[in-house]
């Protein structure tokens, strides 16, 4: 894809896929019993059929930029800040975390070459960013396992004591991680606090957050991941979903991502 290295897929960062009877009217619902009938007694009678919600757009990226919402205008500019322009905005959650085409795959064999001309201007924050060609296709690991599905105790324990002396290489390289760690020493929370990592192929970010003292670390990666390490946790976009949704995911300290996020789309 054009001007981004693509090492994932369509959705942005969070995620749901919900069954609502709330979908399809078919007649006033008083509660999820009634619901669940209705939609039994339809399949039998073939002279009811669902109509659906016309306030639904048809496109799946139409029905993420509904949800979404002002967070997800790209056209709105905020006052300036130290790197960023700094933008508040209204978010409703519970109506992201709903949308079922949060985390949906682009449906293609490859990667498209050319970046859709629906999407265009959340790729180049409404034409601010310029394209430039540098295509990736790599695999996809969505539903599927990670790069590295296994991360055993030892090997964070020792890239924990590798971070501790500098010498962690990570992803990028020692100067990278070493940025990373300086980072972690002043951002508020990471000591004693329960720290949500974003994207992760392997646990390098985790050990240094470790290092810096958080006491529980919990990844959120699109592959699934088994970790063997008692304090890193980790999670799949549905699960994260469903998890917020009927509100057993807890609450988070502090969020860090390292060369993830950009590259989600």
């Amino acid at each position: 894809m054009d001007n981004v290295k693509h090492r994932k897929r369509f959705g942005v960062v969070l995620f749901v896929i919900v069954i609502l009877c709330t979908e399809y009217f078919v007649q006033p619902i008083v509660n999820s019993k009634t619901c669940l009938i209705n939609m039994y007694n339809n399949k039998r009678n073939t002279s009811i059929r669902y109509i659906p919600d016309p306030r639904k757009p048809s496109d799946p990226l139409d029905t993420i930029r509904l949800d979404c919402g002002q967070l997800c205008n790209t056209t709105r500019k905020g006052s300036p800040g130290l790197f960023f322009d700094h933008i508040t905005s209204s978010i409703n959650c519970g109506k992201i975390f709903r949308n079922k085409n949060i985390d949906r795959a682009h449906g293609l064999l490859h990667a498209p070459k050319t970046i859709p001309k629906n999407m265009m201007i959340e790729f180049t924050m409404n034409n601010r960013i310029p394209v430039s060609k540098w295509y990736w296709d790599t695999e996809l690991y969505l539903g599927k396992k990670a790069k590295k599905p296994v991360w055993s105790e030892q090997l964070i324990e020792d890239w924990i004591n590798m971070a501790k002396q500098g010498n962690l290489s990570g992803t990028y390289g020692t100067a990278d991680t070493n940025g990373l760690r300086d980072g972690l020493k002043h951002a508020p929370h990471i000591k004693n606090g329960r720290v949500m990592v974003i994207g992760s192929e392997i646990p390098w970010v985790e050990a240094c957050v470790l290092e810096a003292g958080a006491r529980e670390v919990v990844t959120l990666e699109y592959g699934s991941i088994i970790s063997q390490h008692p304090k890193v946790k980790t999670i799949v976009p549905f699960d994260f979903r469903m998890r917020y949704l009927n509100n057993t995911l807890g609450t988070f300290d502090a969020i860090v991502t390292y060369s993830s996020i950009e590259h989600s789309g």
